[in-house]
């Protein structure tokens, strides 16, 4: 038997079911969609967030030495890269890798990131073959390091979350040095408050420091 559909009660219904999902606009949603003040306003601070990380770009490049660091030789010690997204963890981000490289295999990478409405973040990524050397200069040089205001990423080695992290402190010595013994990457991290913008050489004096602070890890 022959199976004939009615197109009109089908196309009424998925109408109506499209209908039942929509949810109504707030006011608030609604102002905010209607002005033009708040997008010029992200737009506006997106360029001088893109401007800034170009200038910790430079801060770095006046800093490193590539040939006195254990890492891979394609890694680009000169140009870097800046990019912006819009959904990360529900929130826009502007970030720069510099000095940058991301193999099959090997990270090494320092990463700078402004995560809007949450925090402005330094960190510096590594893993593969030289991991254990890494980690070996961090357990040597561990009292230095512990009084410089950093964290240790715990997990996921993307989860850019202050709570993702530990405190690199005296006290946490014995927790941490047990951390990477189980994690394949090593990550360390400074978070600070969207107001440090304030002070934008103030935030070029913080990357300065953070370089400084992490990179004899990677020294050869």
């Amino acid at each position: 038997m022959a199976c004939f559909l009615d197109w009109t009660k089908l196309l009424y219904f998925d109408t109506q079911l499209r209908h039942a999902f929509i949810m109504p606009f707030t006011s608030d949603e609604i102002a905010l969609l209607s002005s033009r003040t708040a997008f010029d306003l992200k737009f506006q601070a997106t360029e001088k967030l893109k401007t800034l990380m170009g200038g910790i770009r430079d801060t770095y490049l006046k800093l490193v030495e590539p040939d006195k660091l254990l890492a891979p030789p394609e890694t680009d010690f000169k140009r870097g890269q800046i990019a912006k997204g819009e959904n990360y963890e529900g929130y826009p981000y502007v970030m720069l890798d510099f000095p940058k490289f991301y193999g099959r295999n090997d990270i090494f990478t320092y990463r700078t990131m402004f995560w809007y409405g949450n925090y402005f973040i330094f960190s510096v990524i590594l893993s593969g073959s030289s991991l254990q050397r890494y980690h070996a200069r961090l357990e040597e040089h561990y009292d230095d390091l512990a009084a410089k205001h950093l964290n240790l990423a715990k997990d996921d080695l993307w989860d850019w979350r202050e709570h993702a992290t530990i405190p690199i402190i005296a006290e946490n010595r014995d927790d941490i040095l047990n951390l990477l013994e189980r994690l394949p990457f090593l990550k360390i991290t400074r978070h600070l408050s969207p107001d440090a913008l304030a002070d934008e050489s103030g935030v070029l004096h913080a990357a300065a420091e953070f370089y400084k602070a992490t990179e004899f890890i990677t020294r050869l």
